[in-house]
């Protein structure tokens, strides 16, 4: 009789961890975390001029440093018309799954910094930071940190410098702002402790 009890009582909890099991499957479906884990973006308001933070190119967009930077409302606004087109730039460069070929053509004469760095098609490279923005009535200049893990399994963080204009109401990339990138960064923490990063030759 105890016999039979004990082998009901472990039916009982299979039964109950199973079902645990199936719920958490659920859970963590597609459907389920399309409507509770996937980011949807949101609108930030700095200066009194709204940047839509939201799909395509989210990460992107949120890499943008714009609270950090004293800009008047008038370059924020400049900014926020330009953060669709500066994003996807950004997302194009990244290379992650898009062949060069595929750039439109007056992206072509961008700087690769996978070519630069000799990374390999299986190297995920990222955006860290767009910032250093120096606005004008007729162009837009920036940098951005871009990051990747080296061979020894540390981030190698890496500068390059950009300049956009408008065309046809759209913000294109027009050139580099200077004939070289600021190339590899030495980063560290800074006394409120945000990562800080300078070129490698000016941190020496």
């Amino acid at each position: 009789m105890r016999r039979e009890q004990q082998v009901n009582r472990l039916h009982t909890y299979r039964k109950l961890f199973g079902s645990l099991v199936l719920g958490l499957a659920l859970l963590f479906s597609s459907g389920c975390a399309t409507d509770f884990f996937v980011d949807k973006g949101h609108v930030d308001g700095v200066g009194g001029i709204s940047f839509e933070i939201k799909p395509p190119y989210l990460n992107e967009k949120k890499a943008f440093n714009i609270r950090a930077e004293n800009l008047s409302p008038w370059q924020l606004q400049q900014i926020s018309d330009a953060m669709p087109f500066i994003a996807a730039f950004t997302h194009a460069q990244l290379g992650n799954g898009v062949s060069p070929a595929l750039l439109p053509a007056s992206e072509t004469k961008v700087r690769s910094i996978r070519n630069i760095q000799n990374l390999n098609s299986d190297t995920f490279l990222a955006v860290k930071t767009i910032q250093n923005w120096q606005i004008t009535a007729q162009q837009i200049q920036f940098n951005i940190d871009y990051f990747y893990t080296g061979q020894d399994g540390h981030f190698v963080y890496f500068r390059d410098n950009y300049i956009f204009k408008t065309n046809k109401q759209k913000w294109v990339f027009e050139k580099h702002a200077k004939t070289e990138p600021e190339g590899v960064l030495a980063c560290e923490k800074n006394s409120q402790g945000w990562r800080a990063c300078e070129p490698l030759n000016r941190a020496k």
